[in-house]
């Protein structure tokens, strides 16, 4: 055989290996195993499965197996696994889900994803079903990440009875002093995804602990605000976004037009905690319970 044949069937093989790889930041979290148990169940052409959550598994060891299989895509679940595949994927392409605040991340003409937090209209018109006497709703935010996302929440907000009073903030020092300056001034606090005013752990608790101090529910974004206290959380649906990002993918590797690399989640999951609601005296619309998802009694 010639080594044009051999260097051929060489390109062969390796055409066939492509495919999509799916690296999971940690596949004993929950959520991330169940985004990548409806993003298999809605693929073809899975070639290969990376838990970084494996300690077996080192940059060296993932850049290797990534070499090894070749992948046309790479599905990155949490904001670990796209980062490393950001550095070393080269041209391929990632599509991510399950990462918070994904406009802190490195982007690439190559990068593509489920963004981990809903449109604004639909969760305002959410909180009014559920809450239709609360007016005024307050936010803190910082004008690098969430301009843009905070005038059109405003617009929103204007157009189902509602007004939002915001605080921007440039460093998380200054949440404090933005805390006591809005909290008189509102019925309720949305928490949004911000890496400004959500810096720490500690901004979140002192967040919380302000709020509660001041009688005022604060509505949140993500299932884990609920420990904290939160009065009402609508998260995006995970399985849902498993099965966006699957289809991304398709259309990435099919050559279809892909208007916008980062799309919002079309599913959601409300929690409503009751405790709070009856504690915070709040008008309940008891008509809209159907529509939440888990009730915290």
């Amino acid at each position: 055989m010639s080594v044009l044949a051999l260097f051929l069937v060489g390109e062969a093989r390796a055409e066939e290996s492509r495919g999509i790889l799916i690296l999971n930041s940690n596949s004993a979290v929950k959520n991330y195993e169940l985004a990548q148990a409806a993003f298999a169940a809605n693929s073809a052409g899975i070639k290969a499965k990376i838990n970084l959550g494996d300690s077996s598994n080192d940059i060296d060891t993932v850049r290797e197996r990534i070499r090894q299989v070749n992948p046309d895509a790479i599905y990155a679940i949490g904001s670990k696994a796209y980062l490393l595949a950001h550095d070393i994927a080269e041209d391929r392409k990632i599509i991510f889900s399950s990462v918070l605040n994904w406009q802190r991340l490195p982007m690439s003409k190559h990068s593509y994803g489920v963004s981990n937090e809903l449109s604004p209209g639909m969760q305002l018109m959410t909180y009014r079903y559920l809450f239709p006497k609360l007016k005024k709703i307050g936010i803190i935010y910082s004008e690098k990440f969430n301009k843009e996302w905070l005038s059109a929440a405003a617009e929103t907000a204007t157009d189902v009875g509602m007004e939002i009073v915001s605080i921007p903030i440039a460093e998380p020092a200054e949440l404090t002093s933005a805390l006591e300056k809005l909290l008189p001034e509102v019925d309720v606090l949305w928490l949004i995804s911000d890496p400004v005013v959500l810096a720490d752990q500690e901004s979140a608790l002192e967040i919380f602990n302000r709020s509660a101090t001041a009688k005022k529910p604060v509505i949140a974004y993500a299932e884990i605000f609920s420990t904290l206290g939160a009065t009402l959380v609508i998260s995006a649906d995970i399985s849902t976004m498993g099965l966006q990002a699957a289809t991304l993918t398709r259309d990435l590797l099919e050559h279809k037009e892909v208007l916008r690399p980062v799309v919002d989640p079309a599913g959601s999951y409300i929690m409503l905690n009751m405790k709070k609601v009856k504690e915070y005296g709040l008008d309940l619309n008891n008509e809209a319970l159907g529509s939440v998802n888990q009730i915290i009694e």
